[in-house]
């Protein structure tokens, strides 16, 4: 199982501090992790490079994960991740092992890049 407040600071690599309960899910179950981010104004292209890199170095280090960034047609600007794990022991060295090397190579997510916390929702397969 992993810690929301941790799956969100990691995701985006932004330390959004967050709380809810954690999800339980079988160890083979595929997890999808849905993000909006809100880029501060004037500063939405800063936000969509630096999670196209972290999207980059995720394919290169963590086999399997899939990212989809999409740009919403409205004003304000919300980017949203669309994350594919496909088991909890993926997720779980996405958490351990890559955002904290991703967070060394490219730092610390800049002052001021976000005009709200981030959004984040975990889903699991609906029964068929």
């Amino acid at each position: 199982m992993f810690n929301l407040a941790r799956a969100l600071a990691f995701t985006f690599v932004v330390g959004v501090a967050a709380t809810a309960a954690p999800l339980a899910l079988a160890a083979e179950e595929p997890i999808i992790v849905v993000v909006k981010v809100f880029p501060a104004e004037g500063r939405e292209d800063e936000a969509q490079v630096r999670i196209a890199k972290l999207v980059k170095f995720v394919q290169a280090n963590n086999p399997g994960v899939t990212f989809q960034l999409h740009r919403s047609t409205k004003k304000p600007l919300v980017l949203l991740l669309y994350e594919t794990f496909p088991s909890q022991a993926s997720l779980d060295v996405q958490q351990k092992s890559v955002l904290p090397a991703f967070i060394k190579e490219a730092g610390a997510t800049p002052e001021g890049l976000l005009a709200k916390p981030n959004e984040v929702e975990f889903y699991s397969r609906a029964a068929d």
